[in-house]
């Protein structure tokens, strides 16, 4: 009887320390899990149902030359979702294009001002990624109704507050469905370190474009 109890005894104290341990690596785990960083995206809200309509031939800088094309309302994100809500890297571009292009992704930060002037919405570029080239749209794409979204792999830093832009000297990254002041252009491009310009042209036309942030 002695020895049976023994024999019990040690069976519970392992019981014991195993389920011990288990409660232990379940707590190592889930803070690792919960610490693990979401995505986040902004700009204009992209899938295969957003048509980039009368986006061909596109739409061409005011001046000769490369101008900067400044994201200042999302489609599909409205009030706000053309601003980065957090800080960090932006891992992702993704695009809708009418046609195939080249553009140049920029971070930029803008300042709105009361003044109904334009040009005294002004903005400067922070930082400025590598040239991207898009295919753009095929004829199934078309006819369809159902379009393609480009993405880019990147790693440009981005903080909290600050906007997408593209240079170029035309894009067909457009949705142009609509009036007001979604995009801002700046011709010639703005360059890095060079303070705030003035606007010198907007357009009522959504720039397609939209990051992911991890």
């Amino acid at each position: 009887m002695f020895r049976k109890s023994l024999t019990l005894n040690k069976l519970a104290r392992r019981a014991g320390l195993a389920a011990a341990l288990a409660a232990f690596v379940a707590m190592m785990v889930v803070p690792a899990t919960g610490a693990a960083k979401s995505p986040v995206k902004f700009g204009s809200k992209l899938n295969p149902t957003v048509q980039p309509s009368n986006s061909l031939p596109g739409y061409d800088c005011i001046l000769p030359g490369a101008c900067t094309m400044v994201q200042d309302e999302a489609y599909g994100r409205p009030d706000g979702g053309h601003i980065a809500p957090k800080s960090g890297r932006i891992k992702v571009i993704r695009v809708i294009a009418g046609g195939p292009g080249v553009f140049r992704p920029q971070i930029v930060k803008v300042r709105h001002s009361d003044s109904t002037l334009l040009a005294d919405t002004k903005a400067k570029v922070i930082r400025a990624g590598r040239k991207l080239y898009h295919q753009g749209q095929s004829e199934a794409n078309w006819e369809t109704d159902r379009y393609k979204v480009e993405k880019f792999r990147v790693n440009i830093p981005i903080k909290k507050g600050q906007q997408l832009a593209l240079r170029g000297s035309s894009t067909s990254m457009i949705r142009c469905s609509s009036g007001g002041h979604n995009t801002l252009v700046f011709a010639p491009a703005l360059r890095k370190r060079t303070p705030y310009e003035g606007a010198d042209d907007a357009s009522g036309c959504w720039i397609l474009m939209e990051a992911v942030i991890r």
